[in-house]
């Protein structure tokens, strides 16, 4: 800017962008590109998996889970790590339950002195087999496709 009156400085002669419409349109883009990604994980938050949309995977042998006491396998699909608690139960048999609350989709954890599911995100309590005894989950845990074929226990995708 020059002292003289009259004189304009070089950015209000209409050649190159203003400070302020080059602040307003970077503030925006940036707005625009996060509300994107948030609309991303509501979209996934409403969304549960598809079910039975897993291909059925060998997550170990029956000897390896101990009766009525849940065991958290991991393992990847597509690129994705993802857990099931599996479970061989004393009355229902074998049961495999997905490891994300269904609040917000954090991962539980069992609990063996209590043995309850917790979850640690917003206090959801689970019993052994899913059902849901206090927070705020809105349903039971997904239960998954499980079977076992000779001494493999086999996962797969969300149960309806």
């Amino acid at each position: 800017m020059t002292d003289e009156p009259g004189k304009r400085d070089a950015l209000s002669d209409g050649k190159g962008l203003p400070r302020r419409r080059f602040l307003k349109t970077g503030i925006a883009g940036i707005s625009g590109v996060l509300g994107i990604a948030y609309l991303g994980l509501i979209g996934r938050y409403l969304t549960p998996p598809a079910i039975g949309s897993d291909p059925l995977l060998p997550v170990g042998k029956t000897t390896e889970f101990s009766l009525d006491t849940p065991k958290l396998v991991v393992y990847k699909y597509g690129g994705i790590e993802q857990g099931v608690y599996v479970i061989n139960t004393s009355d229902e048999g074998w049961i495999a339950l997905d490891f994300h609350c269904t609040h917000l989709q954090c991962a539980v954890n069992w609990i063996p002195a209590i043995k309850k599911f917790a979850c640690p995100c917003h206090g959801g309590v689970y019993d052994m087999k899913g059902h849901v005894l206090g927070g705020p989950p809105p349903r039971p845990l997904y239960r998954r496709i499980i079977r076992v074929q000779g001494n493999s226990v086999i996962v797969g995708g969300r149960l309806a």
